[in-house]
Protein backbone atom coordinates (compact mmCIF):
# COMPACT_ATOMS: atom_id res chain seq x y z
CA UNK A 1 0.00 0.00 0.00
CA UNK A 2 2.97 1.88 1.11
CA UNK A 3 4.74 1.49 -2.82
CA UNK A 4 1.45 2.48 -5.06
CA UNK A 5 0.92 5.86 -2.44
CA UNK A 6 4.76 6.79 -3.01
CA UNK A 7 4.06 6.09 -6.86
CA UNK A 8 1.23 8.48 -6.58
CA UNK A 9 2.86 11.26 -5.08
CA UNK A 10 5.75 10.37 -7.22
CA UNK A 11 3.25 10.82 -10.38
CA UNK A 12 1.77 14.21 -9.44
CA UNK A 13 5.08 15.24 -8.51
CA UNK A 14 6.34 15.20 -12.13
CA UNK A 15 3.15 15.95 -14.10
CA UNK A 16 3.62 19.19 -11.08
CA UNK A 17 7.08 19.31 -12.50
CA UNK A 18 6.31 19.35 -16.32
CA UNK A 19 3.42 21.90 -16.12
CA UNK A 20 6.01 24.64 -14.49
CA UNK A 21 8.62 23.99 -16.92
CA UNK A 22 5.77 24.34 -19.79
CA UNK A 23 4.38 27.63 -18.25
CA UNK A 24 8.12 28.83 -18.02
CA UNK A 25 9.18 27.72 -21.60
CA UNK A 26 5.79 29.33 -23.45
CA UNK A 27 4.41 32.36 -21.13
CA UNK A 28 6.27 35.47 -21.16
CA UNK A 29 6.29 38.55 -18.99
CA UNK A 30 4.41 41.56 -20.21
CA UNK A 31 5.92 44.79 -19.86
CA UNK A 32 3.89 47.85 -18.93
CA UNK A 33 3.69 51.41 -20.54
CA UNK A 34 1.31 53.46 -18.86
CA UNK A 35 2.23 56.22 -21.24
CA UNK A 36 1.82 54.13 -24.49
CA UNK A 37 -1.43 55.68 -25.49
CA UNK A 38 0.03 58.86 -25.96
CA UNK A 39 2.58 56.80 -28.16
CA UNK A 40 3.59 58.27 -32.12
CA UNK A 41 2.50 54.48 -32.79
CA UNK A 42 -1.18 54.34 -30.93
CA UNK A 43 -1.55 58.40 -32.48
CA UNK A 44 -1.27 57.56 -36.23
CA UNK A 45 -3.42 54.07 -36.28
CA UNK A 46 -6.40 57.13 -36.37
CA UNK A 47 -4.80 57.95 -39.89
CA UNK A 48 -4.50 54.60 -41.40
CA UNK A 49 -7.09 52.99 -43.72
CA UNK A 50 -8.29 49.22 -44.08
CA UNK A 51 -6.45 47.85 -47.31
CA UNK A 52 -9.23 44.64 -46.99
CA UNK A 53 -12.53 45.91 -49.63
CA UNK A 54 -14.47 43.53 -47.35
CA UNK A 55 -14.49 45.78 -44.71
CA UNK A 56 -16.21 49.02 -44.77
CA UNK A 57 -13.60 51.40 -44.52
CA UNK A 58 -15.64 54.59 -43.83
CA UNK A 59 -17.19 53.45 -41.02
CA UNK A 60 -14.56 50.70 -39.18
CA UNK A 61 -11.71 52.80 -37.12
CA UNK A 62 -8.47 50.81 -37.49
CA UNK A 63 -7.48 49.15 -34.51
CA UNK A 64 -4.26 47.59 -35.12
CA UNK A 65 -1.47 48.19 -37.88
CA UNK A 66 0.03 44.99 -36.85
CA UNK A 67 1.60 43.06 -39.98
CA UNK A 68 3.61 40.04 -40.77
CA UNK A 69 5.31 41.67 -43.40
CA UNK A 70 6.65 45.15 -42.72
CA UNK A 71 4.32 47.65 -43.92
CA UNK A 72 5.79 51.18 -44.84
CA UNK A 73 2.42 52.17 -45.92
CA UNK A 74 -1.11 53.87 -44.28
CA UNK A 75 -2.80 50.41 -45.36
CA UNK A 76 -3.44 47.93 -42.67
CA UNK A 77 -5.07 44.59 -43.07
CA UNK A 78 -5.43 43.41 -39.80
CA UNK A 79 -8.57 43.74 -37.66
CA UNK A 80 -7.90 43.40 -33.79
CA UNK A 81 -10.51 42.59 -30.79
CA UNK A 82 -9.83 42.02 -27.09
CA UNK A 83 -12.21 39.83 -24.96
CA UNK A 84 -12.41 39.43 -21.09
CA UNK A 85 -13.60 36.14 -20.38
CA UNK A 86 -16.91 36.48 -18.19
CA UNK A 87 -15.58 33.21 -16.22
CA UNK A 88 -12.45 34.06 -15.18
CA UNK A 89 -11.78 37.55 -14.88
CA UNK A 90 -7.89 37.32 -15.02
CA UNK A 91 -8.18 36.11 -18.84
CA UNK A 92 -7.94 38.31 -21.77
CA UNK A 93 -8.12 37.37 -25.21
CA UNK A 94 -6.28 39.55 -27.33
CA UNK A 95 -6.94 38.28 -31.44
CA UNK A 96 -5.03 39.69 -34.45
CA UNK A 97 -6.79 38.77 -37.71
CA UNK A 98 -5.69 39.23 -41.54
CA UNK A 99 -7.44 37.45 -44.40
CA UNK A 100 -8.67 37.58 -47.38
CA UNK A 101 -12.25 36.44 -46.56
CA UNK A 102 -11.41 32.58 -47.89
CA UNK A 103 -7.96 32.32 -45.89
CA UNK A 104 -5.95 33.91 -43.51
CA UNK A 105 -4.18 34.30 -39.98
CA UNK A 106 -5.45 34.94 -36.59
CA UNK A 107 -2.62 35.65 -33.80
CA UNK A 108 -4.15 34.65 -30.31
CA UNK A 109 -3.05 36.08 -27.06
CA UNK A 110 -3.68 34.91 -23.99
CA UNK A 111 -3.23 37.33 -21.15
CA UNK A 112 -3.46 35.73 -17.73
CA UNK A 113 -2.53 38.18 -14.80
CA UNK A 114 1.11 39.66 -15.73
CA UNK A 115 2.05 36.84 -18.38
CA UNK A 116 1.28 35.36 -21.76
CA UNK A 117 1.04 33.30 -24.16
CA UNK A 118 1.01 33.55 -28.14
CA UNK A 119 -0.27 31.19 -30.79
CA UNK A 120 -1.07 31.63 -34.67
CA UNK A 121 -3.32 29.45 -36.34
CA UNK A 122 -3.88 30.04 -40.50
CA UNK A 123 -7.81 29.10 -41.85
CA UNK A 124 -9.39 28.58 -45.18
CA UNK A 125 -12.53 27.67 -46.38
CA UNK A 126 -10.89 24.95 -48.34
CA UNK A 127 -10.88 21.69 -46.29
CA UNK A 128 -9.60 18.54 -46.90
CA UNK A 129 -10.37 15.24 -45.07
CA UNK A 130 -7.51 14.63 -43.60
CA UNK A 131 -6.93 18.35 -42.09
CA UNK A 132 -6.77 17.57 -38.45
CA UNK A 133 -3.32 15.58 -39.37
CA UNK A 134 -2.02 18.78 -40.58
CA UNK A 135 0.21 20.58 -37.93
CA UNK A 136 0.15 24.27 -37.72
CA UNK A 137 2.60 25.91 -40.43
CA UNK A 138 4.22 28.77 -37.47
CA UNK A 139 5.52 28.59 -34.49
CA UNK A 140 5.83 31.18 -32.54
CA UNK A 141 9.87 31.79 -31.63
CA UNK A 142 9.99 34.98 -29.90
CA UNK A 143 7.10 37.47 -28.44
CA UNK A 144 7.00 41.11 -26.69
CA UNK A 145 3.96 42.70 -25.64
CA UNK A 146 3.89 46.06 -23.89
CA UNK A 147 0.05 47.30 -22.35
CA UNK A 148 -1.08 50.21 -20.81
CA UNK A 149 -2.54 48.98 -17.53
CA UNK A 150 -2.10 45.12 -15.56
CA UNK A 151 -5.81 45.09 -14.91
CA UNK A 152 -8.60 45.64 -17.13
CA UNK A 153 -12.76 45.02 -16.96
CA UNK A 154 -15.11 45.38 -19.93
CA UNK A 155 -15.41 48.43 -21.40
CA UNK A 156 -11.48 49.61 -20.56
CA UNK A 157 -9.63 51.26 -23.40
CA UNK A 158 -6.46 48.90 -23.93
CA UNK A 159 -3.91 49.98 -25.64
CA UNK A 160 -0.37 48.37 -26.51
CA UNK A 161 2.47 46.77 -28.96
CA UNK A 162 2.95 43.63 -29.96
CA UNK A 163 6.19 42.05 -31.06
CA UNK A 164 6.50 38.73 -33.00
CA UNK A 165 9.22 36.28 -34.56
CA UNK A 166 7.11 34.04 -36.28
CA UNK A 167 9.24 30.83 -38.03
CA UNK A 168 6.99 29.68 -41.29
CA UNK A 169 7.35 26.08 -41.41
CA UNK A 170 7.36 24.57 -44.63
CA UNK A 171 10.08 26.45 -46.04
CA UNK A 172 11.88 27.97 -42.80
CA UNK A 173 11.94 31.27 -42.96
CA UNK A 174 11.59 34.09 -39.74
CA UNK A 175 9.24 36.94 -39.97
CA UNK A 176 9.22 39.21 -37.63
CA UNK A 177 5.62 40.93 -37.37
CA UNK A 178 4.93 43.65 -34.99
CA UNK A 179 2.14 46.60 -34.81
CA UNK A 180 0.57 48.72 -32.20
CA UNK A 181 -3.26 48.07 -31.13
CA UNK A 182 -6.13 49.88 -29.61
CA UNK A 183 -9.50 48.99 -28.85
CA UNK A 184 -12.19 48.54 -25.65
CA UNK A 185 -12.35 45.50 -23.85
CA UNK A 186 -15.31 43.50 -24.99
Amino acid sequence: MKRILKLILLFILIISVLGVLYFVSKWNKISYDENINKSKGIKILDKKIFQNFFINSDSAKVKTDFALFENKSDTVSSNFNSTLNPKYPNLLILRFNSGDGFSGININVLKYKNYFYTTAESYTDVVSTFDFLRSEPYIIKQQKLILNKSNYKKGDSIYGKIELEIKFTPNDSIYNAKGYFKSLIE
